[in-house]
């Protein structure tokens, strides 16, 4: 039986953990060792300091293969390959003996942080938060004084072996937890790997443009707070000044709350807002872009090599999506400059020619984070990015046949026109889908009709209502009445019967389940199956992938959307008392009141990290979130699939974007229809499921 050696250290730095990232951290000189402590199984757990031989135990776990697990493995290995190893002498592990139990935590829908997963599993070996602060302190250098102007770090004794003992307890929870946690399958630990890999590799930034591009922004920031203050006749001194642009505004007669991104749109939305208000807030928004945050993370998590590193967190979201760290290219505006606009801001910087040439200088600013990212001499970046994914799944999952047909029809190429344009055999689906919700010739569907199926597709896929309509509707510029949201989400489902009974088989398969544990309880033609084991509830989906739900339990709970319902009550004004605006109409004569509140059903409950405050929270399943979890979670497994028949293909991978697969071959290698291909290679679980994927090819990042 394989050994396996529990690991954890304390480091200290002059760089920002935080910011900079493992990569660049560790390579940094000034990182150091606090200590490394270790544990074999269940022996007791051992020390070494800097100054020891590098230990016994070590060298024997790289020699012999044991399995080496740590708790956010990527920094121990990390830390291993970059400090330990070139400064002490440590041999490294093969990749494939690290085991991360924060990435195990993180597949069963856990909290990711030792503390916190810790408690939520119930583990008796609780971490050492005084000792935490101890560490956090002593992570970083003292504040330098008169006296002591040099670098100085807190190695008292008695802090030392503190710290030392703070770290035993750290392996021991580890330790610990580890027992508790389900493996990842050998399928889940080849992505986990591949993630690693990638992490390692990392992408090359093009220095000269971050720096031109950070000069260009402080040009503009200062050229924007002049004209502000010169608007505000000297009120505003810069557009950060937030207090006082709404002390402005209130004296110009406009009462606002806040100058949030919101709160200024609406403003500006506002037909009324006099002018000079109007360019004040213009102002405002336009200096309120996020770009310089984005270039000095840049700055902070490059390495000595000018590659950025450790951009993607494995099983970042609980369908195992990734998440985005450090630079974040998650969330890149889509714009990309052209190559002759990147060359013209290589050259200049300064912030009024940009404006008078180009226009407003820190969207153009935004339009070159993406060019930033670039490829290694004598490679090109290949990407592709799969074409609605997951409405396509989602069609899949259910059996929406009519849709189906229409994806394969739509992919089908018939010729090209002479500008280079695809020719197709199907409609564009936004178009059809806006048709068949309305029973409409495709023809009659205009460019404002085509918005419209957009917004409806992209939005009522999971159950989605009025709300979930509105609130995607204004990302697209789509504006109408709520009735009207109304009417679109009952003719969307009208026309999709399948999906809205999956809706209804998914809920129904999850009830059954939590009410019956250790039955596996399959529905939609056994491509999904439910059971409740070890205190989850288990969604097992296509590919054989299961996603965790922590202490499920059947119980009434109000659901996201509303009802009409008739409730007794003795007269009109006690009725208005008891409902307020939720009432609807009162009927004297039976003396009940129609009144509209949350709808309260019979629901699976469960724990997990809400999506927005990640506070470990109970949830409450319905047919449209089992969906979501199961559409998005397959489309992931689709595209991680891809990605390993990719590298396969000598296509290494770089990088990952929502759907979009990044990769870094040698110049001449392969071809982006070759690429394409490989991406909608599938495997034998996923037969039937139409995909598709758009690519291309270039020196840099783009849309």
């Amino acid at each position: 039986m394989t050994r396996i050696l529990h690991l954890d250290f304390e480091t200290r730095s002059t760089v920002d953990l935080r910011k900079s990232g493992v990569y660049r951290y560790a390579e940094d000189a000034t990182t150091d060792v606090w200590c490394a402590c270790f544990a074999v199984d269940e022996e007791p757990v051992e020390v070494w300091t800097p100054g020891q031989p590098v230990p016994d135990t070590w060298v024997r776990a790289c020699a012999e293969g044991w399995e080496v697990h740590a708790h956010n493995a990527q920094f121990e290995r990390v830390i291993v390959t970059r400090l330990l190893a070139p400064r002490y002498g440590w041999p490294v592990p093969r990749l494939d003996q690290w085991h991360c139990t924060a990435a195990m935590a993180a597949a069963m829908a856990i909290p990711r942080s030792l503390e916190e997963a810790l408690r939520v599993m119930g583990v008796p070996v609780q971490k050492d938060m005084e000792g935490y602060r101890l560490m956090m302190q002593m992570a970083r250098p003292r504040k330098p004084t008169k006296d002591h102007p040099g670098l100085r770090w807190w190695d008292e004794p008695a802090k030392v072996e503190r710290l030392i003992a703070y770290c035993k307890v750290d392996v021991e929870g580890e330790r610990a937890l580890g027992l508790r946690l389900r493996r990842l399958s050998p399928e889940e630990r080849a992505v986990y790997l591949h993630d690693q890999l990638i992490n390692d590799r990392g992408i090359k930034l093009d220095l000269g443009l971050v720096h031109a591009a950070r000069e260009l922004t402080a040009n503009a920031q200062a050229m924007l707070n002049k004209e502000l203050e010169e608007a505000t006749s000297g009120w505003v001194a810069a557009a950060t000044k937030a207090k006082d642009l709404t002390a402005w505004l209130a004296a110009e007669g406009i009462e606002a709350d806040s100058v949030a991104k919101a709160a200024v749109r609406s403003m500006l939305a506002d037909p009324d807002t006099p002018a000079v208000v109007r360019r004040a807030l213009e102002v405002r928004q336009e200096a309120a872009k996020s770009s310089t945050a984005k270039l000095s993370a840049m700055l902070h998590a490059v390495c000595a090599d000018e590659r950025v590193r450790g951009l993607l967190l494995y099983h970042g979201a609980g369908t195992g999506r990734w998440a985005g760290k450090l630079v974040q290219p998650q969330n890149f505006p889509r714009a990309s400059a052209k190559e002759d606009v990147i060359q013209f801001i290589l050259q200049c910087a300064d912030a009024a020619l940009v404006s008078m040439m180009l226009g407003a200088p820190l969207a153009i600013v935004a339009s070159l984070l993406r060019p930033c990212l670039i490829a290694a001499e004598g490679h090109d970046l290949v990407a592709a990015d799969y074409s609605n994914i997951e409405g396509r799944v989602t069609a899949w999952l259910a059996g929406e046949t009519w849709k189906l047909q229409a994806f394969r029809d739509y992919d089908t190429i018939t010729g090209y026109t002479p500008d280079g344009k695809a020719e197709r055999k199907g409609l564009d689906l936004y178009v059809l889908a806006y048709a068949r919700s309305f029973s409409l010739d495709p023809a009659e569907v205009d460019d404002q009709k085509r918005q419209v199926g957009k917004v409806m597709e992209l939005s009522m896929g999971f159950q989605g209502g009025v709300g979930a309509f509105q609130n995607m509707a204004a990302n697209y510029g789509v504006k109408v009445p709520d009735e009207e949201a109304d009417r679109l989400k009952r003719a969307w489902r009208d026309a999709h019967p399948a999906v809205v009974q999956m809706w209804r088989d998914l809920e129904a398969a999850a009830l059954e389940a939590v009410r019956n544990p250790g039955a596996v309880i399959r529905c939609l033609r056994g491509r999904i199956a439910f059971r409740v084991k070890g205190g989850f509830l288990w969604m097992v989906l296509p590919s054989g992938r299961p996603l965790a739900y922590a202490s499920p339990k059947v119980e009434w709970t109000e659901m996201p959307w509303t009802e009409e319902t008739w409730v007794p009550c003795e007269t009109e004004g006690e009725a208005f008392f008891l409902y307020g605006a939720a009432l609807l109409e009162y009927d004297a004569d039976r003396r009940r009141a129609l009144v509209e509140q949350p709808a309260m059903k019979e629901a699976v409950t469960f724990w997990g990290q809400d999506s927005k405050t990640r506070k470990w929270s109970k949830q409450k399943g319905y047919g449209g979130l089992w969906t979501e979890n199961a559409v998005q979670a397959t489309a992931r497994d689709v595209m991680t699939n891809g990605m390993r028949q990719a590298e396969d293909a000598g296509y290494p991978v770089v990088l990952t974007v929502h759907d979009e697969v990044v990769t870094e071959p040698p110049e001449g290698h392969g071809s982006v229809q070759e690429f394409e291909a490989i991406m909608c290679n599938l495997p034998a679980w996923a037969a039937g499921l139409p995909v598709a994927a758009a690519g291309w090819r270039g020196k840099r990042y783009r849309k």
